[in-house]
């Protein structure tokens, strides 16, 4: 009896395998779910280009422009440099050397999330704010940084001895 129970139980698993496996509403074939494999390196690009830290990269020579010009303002001559500066040294020339970093300090999954976080409205909007801040304090950075430079060469900032 036991022996006869077994094999019903047997018979009836294996037939609604069977069943189920020519049911036509599944099909016969195992669905592939469509996914974009990116490689880290398009990874890193993605979260460098998201986070807008090649906008940040060219807007930084704004320093260099602003320790450099006489008047601590922004002038034609200053925007013309800091473009200059820009054509010259800008992003397309270190881009490779950032993606490079990204690759070897953050995993495949972990560059996954830090796209997926950069993509989200209220970073984009901290990331828009921070840029903007950047931008509105230029004029404010320019003469304090002239100031700097100017103290430096009146040598009114002493240099360390051992500074050289």
């Amino acid at each position: 009896m036991k022996k006869f129970s077994l094999l019903l139980i047997a018979g009836l698993c294996f037939s609604s395998s069977i069943a189920i496996a020519s049911s036509p509403d599944l099909p016969n074939q195992p669905q592939l779910i469509a996914t974009s494999v990116k490689s880290k390196k398009q990874l890193a690009k993605e979260v460098l280009i998201e986070l807008g830290i090649n906008k940040k990269y060219d807007s930084y020579f704004w320093n260099s422009v602003d320790i450099s010009t006489v008047s601590g303002t922004r002038t034609k001559f200053s925007v013309w440099l800091q473009k200059t500066l820009v054509r010259v040294a800008g992003w397309e020339y270190v881009e490779a050397d950032y993606v490079t970093r990204l690759e070897s300090d953050f995993s495949e999954m972990e560059l996954q999330e830090l796209l997926n976080l950069a993509k989200r409205p209220l970073m984009k909007k901290l990331l828009r704010a921070e840029i903007q801040a950047y931008e509105d304090t230029g004029e404010k950075r320019a003469k304090l940084l002239f100031q700097a430079w100017d103290d430096y060469t009146s040598n009114k900032i002493p240099i360390p001895r051992d500074a050289f």
